[in-house]
């Protein structure tokens, strides 16, 4: 990545600032506590960058949700126990997880357990150091061969790190990061997430010395970017990440959902999500570097509600059902093939000053309704 990217001009640190404002003004909890028991969980099959394919169990434990909530997209506080005092204890995290790995009969087998608690796992404020630990110990004790939760850099450090891992023993960590892009313009304000591209190499070096795998998550076209520009991002970003040496990717279509900038936006007329075959371009942009996946339930919209990536309706079933498909062969055979509806699409670079130019229009629409 060019080093000028990490230098904002006072424009772009204006924007991020309004932007960071607006995400958080947004965001909203509940008055009543939720349930203290996972709020998805689901299975499937996965591949894993040495391409096995294997069963996976996917929970999201009820939390107090992410202690940073400032991406632009994310709708994730409306789901938790976000801004409740007392919504999620430490025992209530610790019951989940215990419930989780209680295994049924009738339960489909799997050998990675997904974690997740709609934010940073290591970040004490979500998660107490101990309670970290002492689920590491019952995931060890479990079966499972694989366990994957998610954090943002900064919260990811040696003395933070090492006891998980040697609490886990035997069990692969894999930690999902968030990076969404390479370019820290995109990044940084458009999504207005709180990794910079230091901490996030620096995450990357504790987890390989302590032999953690790395999975990071791209989105497809963020808000106040144009279809022809997230194809452009991606492929920017599988470029800086395969330096790196990361070899486990997943781009996630953007999704639209209440109580975030990027509905307000879609509200004002000023975005749409990523058109499916803006996805299907991506990936087969990319493909040669790496056999990415792609968060297949962000094209469903099963998870939560949402205004998700489509296409027409004669198509757009095909076509997830298509990347489904390659998210488990890594074969670009099994992709789609195309349709009269596919709009026309022009990849253009990302040019930082049009793109900051836009964004600030798009945003002062939004001021202007007052939003």
């Amino acid at each position: 990545m060019p080093e000028h990217v990490l230098d904002a001009p006072v424009p772009e640190q204006d924007l991020r600032r309004r932007i960071g404002d607006l995400s958080l003004r947004l965001r909203t909890s509940g008055t009543q506590v939720k349930p203290a028991e996972p709020r998805f969980t689901d299975y499937d099959r996965i591949r894993l960058p040495s391409g096995e394919v294997i069963g996976r169990k996917k929970v999201i434990v009820m939390s107090g949700g992410c202690s940073v909530p400032t991406c632009t997209m994310c709708p994730f506080t409306n789901l938790n126990n976000f801004g409740i005092d007392g919504g999620t204890s430490a025992e209530s995290l610790l019951e989940q997880v215990r419930r989780t790995l209680a295994r049924t009969e009738d339960e489909p087998a799997y050998e990675v357990l997904s974690l997740y608690n709609d934010g940073s796992f290591f970040a004490p404020r979500e998660i107490p150091r101990d309670v970290q630990v002492e689920i590491a110990h019952l995931v060890a004790e479990a079966g499972v061969k694989r366990l994957v939760v998610e954090s943002l850099p900064q919260f990811i450090t040696e003395p933070v790190l090492a006891p998980f891992v040697q609490a886990l023993g035997g069990v692969q960590l894999e930690i999902g990061i968030g990076l969404q892009s390479a370019d820290a313009l995109v990044r940084e304000t458009l999504v207005n997430t709180r990794i910079s591209q230091r901490s996030f190499e620096r995450a990357l070096a504790v987890m390989s010395a302590l032999g953690v795998d790395p999975k990071i998550y791209l989105m497809v076209k963020p808000p106040f970017l144009t279809d022809g520009e997230a194809v452009t991002d991606v492929v920017e970003s599988v470029d800086y990440l395969t330096g790196l040496g990361v070899r486990g990717m997943t781009l996630c279509p953007t999704r639209v959902s209440r109580n975030t900038v990027a509905w307000e936006l879609w509200q004002a007329g000023q975005y749409t999500p990523p058109n499916l075959w803006t996805v299907v371009e991506a990936v087969r942009r990319v493909h040669e570097r790496l056999a990415v996946r792609v968060a297949c339930v962000n094209l469903r919209g099963s998870d939560f509600e949402s205004v998700f990536p489509d296409a027409c309706p004669a198509c757009a079933d095909r076509v997830v059902d298509a990347l489904m498909r390659f998210g488990e062969s890594g074969d670009a055979a099994d992709l789609p093939g195309d349709c009269s509806c596919r709009p026309p699409l022009q990849v253009t670079g990302l040019d930082h000053e049009a793109i900051t130019a836009r964004t600030a229009q798009q945003l002062s629409v939004l001021e202007r309704a007052g939003v």
